[in-house]
């Protein structure tokens, strides 16, 4: 059984005043709350070779991530991972339990100390090559080790977000939505923005909420009509349940004038949408379902 999610929950458009910007709005946020999160993946890589992903703007996430890479005070503050620290208390804790065991008269030595705590430094350090190779050798299972998604959060309920909600509201002419996580990816030919919002945080929200702004350089503007673009979305419905995350994926393109999605084979389905049912603990994915729905939209693009 497939969720009921409402159509075109993502709005491209052109934008009136200034031409070389392109909003992203979310709609139908009412019908979706009863989910716990929702995450909103956008990628956009033109297709003409003149423009570089140094020529598109995503705002106003490419402004977060450069406050905050230059020490800058932001809405957001970088995600620190503990998983290093744990593999090394747990290294640790192992010599530690094996002086225990076997020599419980060397248990508070300096060899036994020293060898404790190398252990955890040797844990801290070794923890990223682990993560690389159960990443790397898993890609392909059913069950996969995954990369976090989002390396930024936003810090909630500071006097600076709230100037922000109001002062973007202003900005973009219509409610701003802050997703809770972030990541801003820019590539040598695209660009990519992760957003996760917490929905509760979007009761209050009744009609379309502007999400982003893809400016393009102005000199570039006529190139990248001619040429098109791929506009690529990703929305994901989330339910918790203790350590779980059930999750719902859809995914559909805008490429050039087609509005599709890729099959697994990598084909092209013209007015369909790719979807993905997969269960989440901690960094650990279950990939259950996936398949094709035909006649579905997530996306309205309007050029006019």
């Amino acid at each position: 059984m497939k969720p009921d999610v409402p159509p075109n929950m993502i709005k491209l458009q052109k934008n009136k005043d200034m031409p070389n910007t392109y909003d992203v709005e979310m709609d139908h946020i009412p019908h979706v709350i009863e989910y716990d999160s929702l995450e909103c993946h956008i990628v956009f890589y033109p297709y003409s070779r003149e423009i570089q992903g140094e020529n598109i703007t995503f705002s106003p996430f490419e402004e977060y991530v450069h406050d905050i890479l230059s020490h800058q005070r932001s809405a957001y503050v970088q995600i620190s991972s503990e998983f290093n620290k744990i593999f090394g208390l747990f290294l640790g804790f192992i010599i530690f339990l094996i002086f225990y065991l076997f020599k419980p008269e060397d248990l508070f030595s300096v060899g036994s100390i020293v060898s404790v705590l190398g252990a955890y430094i040797i844990g801290k350090e070794v923890w990223e090559d682990i993560e690389r190779m159960l990443v790397n050798s898993t890609k392909r299972w059913k069950i996969r080790y995954q990369e976090p998604y989002y390396s930024y959060q936003l810090e909630k309920h500071t006097t600076l977000t709230h100037y922000s909600y109001l002062a973007k509201e202003r900005r973009y002419g219509s409610p701003h939505l802050l997703p809770e996580k972030i990541d801003f990816i820019q590539q040598s030919n695209s660009q990519t923005v992760r957003m996760c919002f917490d929905l509760k945080d979007l009761s209050s929200f009744e009609g379309p909420a502007h999400v982003l702004s893809i400016g393009i350089d102005a000199h570039l503007l006529k190139e990248l009509e001619t040429e098109g673009f791929l506009f690529g979305v990703k929305l994901s419905f989330n339910r918790r349940f203790l350590w779980f995350v059930r999750c719902f994926e859809l995914f559909q393109s805008i490429d050039k004038d087609s509005k599709g999605c890729l099959g697994e084979e990598g084909k092209w389905n013209d007015g369909a949408v790719f979807y993905r049912k997969t269960i989440i603990a901690g960094r650990v994915k279950y990939y259950k379902e996936k398949g094709i729905l035909s006649q579905k939209s997530i996306i309205e693009w309007s050029q006019n």
